[in-house]
């Protein structure tokens, strides 16, 4: 969450999770900085981490009204929507864009309002990537009774202060577009929480946020659209040491 404006910034700026805010509110722009332009791109799957300027990303927000400054961004792969983000990390493929076959692609990310406009003169920013011939990808969660499970880091870790948060879910379906709307059965999204300290949250299996050094605790919780707590779905908790 190496970002000017970050909705945790307000919740949780006392604990030192997150950089202060920004109060520019004109001049909105989104850069996307991983993968890079040009590359190739193998693996299970593909995280698009962006830096985000004079704009505050408020997941809690989305679905609300319009407020000047605050939304969230969105990707589309070859011009197809492929997922939204309220922090400055998405993974693809994902519940969304479930498939991402081999050859080039058009990676791009925009901002938008609360209430789902493009933003009025905001940067969006564009790659081209490559997936190889034999590294296709394709997403699914698994079977089962919902779940969360946190993969990257392990539990003792040591980590840099900027972590990216990689998690395993299962029995749950993720819709960005359900975020703030009722809830339904085997659909939602997950939240992360650094000591006890709501972090981030996200509808794709990763999410990032900058830590002070020292030991932490990091959760992972799945959540309803109407961001309840799911009844019956099991959380995960690991420990790590930031330096």
């Amino acid at each position: 969450m190496r970002r000017t404006a970050t909705f945790a910034a307000m919740l949780a700026l006392a604990a030192g999770l997150l950089i202060p805010t920004a109060g520019a509110q004109t001049g909105a722009s989104i850069q996307i900085v991983a993968p890079r332009n040009g590359s190739g791109v193998s693996g299970k799957m593909m995280v698009v981490e962006v830096r985000v300027q004079n704009f505050m990303l408020n997941p809690l927000s989305i679905g609300k009204a319009r407020m000047l400054g605050e939304g969230y961004w969105r990707v589309f792969v070859d011009g197809k929507f492929a997922g939204v983000s309220a922090d400055e990390v998405i993974s693809i493929p994902n519940d969304t864009f479930p498939s991402l076959p081999a050859g080039k692609h058009t990676i791009k990310a925009a901002l938008y309002n609360n209430d789902h406009s493009p933003v009025p003169g905001g940067e969006s920013s564009e790659i081209t990537i490559t997936i190889p011939q034999k590294s296709p990808m394709s997403y699914a969660p698994g079977s089962g009774n919902p779940g969360i499970k946190i993969v990257v880091p392990r539990n003792k870790a040591t980590t840099s202060p900027y972590v990216v948060v990689w998690v395993r879910i299962k029995g749950l379906k993720e819709n960005p577009m359900g975020l703030g709307k009722a809830a339904r059965p085997g659909e939602g999204n997950w939240r992360l929480y650094v000591d006890g300290q709501l972090a981030g949250v996200s509808t794709t299996t990763v999410a990032d946020v900058v830590l002070p050094r020292g030991k932490h605790i990091l959760g992972a919780s799945l959540r309803n659209n109407d961001h309840s707590p799911m009844k019956g779905a099991s959380s995960d908790q690991v420990s790590i040491t930031v330096k």
